[in-house]
């Protein structure tokens, strides 16, 4: 509710909260977790902290393109994930040939049945 009304210094530490509790509650590898990094993210984008942001996108897309190899469906926030980090490597300025080599380099890095 805060980020969507833009109260974005009240609910980035909430935020961050979220995602240390998910962590220790479920293991950095799990959806949740995946889900407080884009929410963090995007966050980041919005505040054009894009330098901050891009890693915890990118650790985002990790996670959830791991659980679409593991179980062989991609997972319902896969999609969503994948457009907010190209869009923060838009943002960097990252052209749209590096992108792709940026995107398949992360495909190449995670178990892709």
């Amino acid at each position: 509710m805060l980020q969507a009304t833009h109260r974005l210094e009240e609910a980035e530490p909430l935020i961050r909260r979220a995602l240390e509790i998910d962590e220790q509650s479920y293991g950095p590898e799990h959806p949740d977790v995946a889900r407080d990094l884009n929410n963090l993210a995007c966050l980041l984008q919005d505040t054009n902290r894009l330098q901050e942001a891009e890693p915890l996108s990118r650790r985002a897309l990790a996670i959830f393109l791991d659980v679409t190899g593991r179980t062989g469906h991609p997972h319902p926030r896969l999609d969503a994930v994948l457009a907010n980090y190209t869009g923060i490597l838009r943002d960097l300025g990252r052209s749209e040939a590096d992108i792709q080599a940026e995107l398949g380099a992360l495909q190449g890095q995670v178990t892709l049945d």
